[in-house]
Protein backbone atom coordinates (compact mmCIF):
# COMPACT_ATOMS: atom_id res chain seq x y z
CA UNK A 1 0.00 0.00 0.00
CA UNK A 2 1.50 3.25 -1.37
CA UNK A 3 1.62 6.45 0.50
CA UNK A 4 0.86 9.84 -0.45
CA UNK A 5 0.27 13.19 1.13
CA UNK A 6 -1.64 15.93 0.21
CA UNK A 7 -1.09 19.50 1.15
CA UNK A 8 -4.36 21.31 2.51
CA UNK A 9 -5.08 24.65 4.24
CA UNK A 10 -7.57 25.11 7.09
CA UNK A 11 -8.07 26.37 10.16
CA UNK A 12 -8.93 25.36 14.36
CA UNK A 13 -12.37 27.05 16.06
CA UNK A 14 -13.42 25.97 19.06
CA UNK A 15 -11.31 22.68 19.20
CA UNK A 16 -12.51 21.17 15.75
CA UNK A 17 -10.14 21.29 12.55
CA UNK A 18 -12.00 22.72 9.65
CA UNK A 19 -10.17 21.58 6.71
CA UNK A 20 -11.03 21.29 2.44
CA UNK A 21 -10.17 17.78 0.60
CA UNK A 22 -9.70 17.71 -2.76
CA UNK A 23 -12.75 15.59 -4.53
CA UNK A 24 -10.15 12.91 -5.43
CA UNK A 25 -9.32 11.96 -1.33
CA UNK A 26 -10.51 8.15 -0.93
CA UNK A 27 -12.21 7.57 2.06
CA UNK A 28 -9.71 5.64 5.02
CA UNK A 29 -7.91 6.49 7.65
CA UNK A 30 -5.80 9.41 7.69
CA UNK A 31 -2.80 10.54 10.15
CA UNK A 32 -2.73 14.21 10.54
CA UNK A 33 -0.07 16.45 11.27
CA UNK A 34 -0.76 19.95 12.97
CA UNK A 35 1.83 22.49 12.83
CA UNK A 36 1.37 24.72 15.59
CA UNK A 37 2.10 28.36 15.00
CA UNK A 38 3.93 30.41 17.97
CA UNK A 39 4.07 33.80 18.34
CA UNK A 40 7.63 34.07 18.27
CA UNK A 41 8.93 33.26 14.55
CA UNK A 42 11.32 29.90 14.50
CA UNK A 43 15.05 30.94 13.94
CA UNK A 44 17.74 29.03 12.30
CA UNK A 45 19.81 29.53 15.69
CA UNK A 46 20.22 27.05 18.21
CA UNK A 47 18.12 27.65 21.45
CA UNK A 48 20.55 29.53 23.88
CA UNK A 49 22.12 27.03 26.73
CA UNK A 50 20.47 29.46 29.16
CA UNK A 51 16.87 29.31 27.02
CA UNK A 52 16.74 25.69 25.95
CA UNK A 53 14.48 23.25 28.37
CA UNK A 54 16.03 21.02 31.18
CA UNK A 55 15.71 17.32 29.82
CA UNK A 56 14.56 14.85 32.35
CA UNK A 57 18.25 13.41 33.53
CA UNK A 58 19.36 17.45 33.96
CA UNK A 59 16.42 17.79 36.43
CA UNK A 60 17.13 14.33 37.93
CA UNK A 61 20.76 15.34 38.42
CA UNK A 62 19.97 18.54 39.50
CA UNK A 63 17.83 17.29 42.05
CA UNK A 64 19.93 14.76 43.64
CA UNK A 65 21.72 16.09 46.96
CA UNK A 66 25.26 16.68 47.39
CA UNK A 67 25.47 17.99 51.04
CA UNK A 68 29.36 19.23 52.48
CA UNK A 69 30.57 18.92 55.64
CA UNK A 70 31.47 21.57 58.25
CA UNK A 71 34.93 22.01 56.75
CA UNK A 72 34.53 21.89 53.02
CA UNK A 73 32.03 24.85 53.68
CA UNK A 74 35.03 26.49 55.54
CA UNK A 75 37.09 25.96 52.90
CA UNK A 76 34.61 27.69 50.33
CA UNK A 77 36.38 31.40 48.58
CA UNK A 78 33.12 33.13 49.56
CA UNK A 79 33.26 32.33 52.87
CA UNK A 80 35.08 35.23 54.72
CA UNK A 81 35.03 36.73 51.08
CA UNK A 82 35.16 40.54 52.44
CA UNK A 83 38.53 39.80 54.83
CA UNK A 84 40.09 42.04 51.04
CA UNK A 85 38.02 44.95 52.65
CA UNK A 86 39.66 44.66 56.27
CA UNK A 87 36.35 43.71 57.82
CA UNK A 88 37.48 41.21 60.36
CA UNK A 89 34.20 41.23 62.78
CA UNK A 90 30.99 41.33 60.42
CA UNK A 91 28.58 42.67 63.45
CA UNK A 92 31.05 45.59 64.11
CA UNK A 93 31.09 45.97 60.77
CA UNK A 94 27.51 46.14 60.43
CA UNK A 95 26.99 48.40 63.49
CA UNK A 96 29.33 50.83 61.81
CA UNK A 97 27.33 51.58 58.72
CA UNK A 98 24.40 52.17 60.49
CA UNK A 99 26.56 54.66 62.42
CA UNK A 100 27.45 56.16 59.73
CA UNK A 101 24.22 56.17 57.32
CA UNK A 102 22.34 58.37 60.81
CA UNK A 103 25.34 60.69 60.35
CA UNK A 104 24.64 61.28 56.95
CA UNK A 105 20.91 61.35 57.08
CA UNK A 106 20.73 63.37 60.54
CA UNK A 107 19.04 61.20 63.18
Amino acid sequence: MATYYVTVKGYIKDGELKIDLPENVADGEIEVKVPLVTEQPATSEPADEDERPLTDEEIEELMRPEPKTGAEIAKNPAIGSWAHKGITDSVEWVLEQRRKRRERRGW
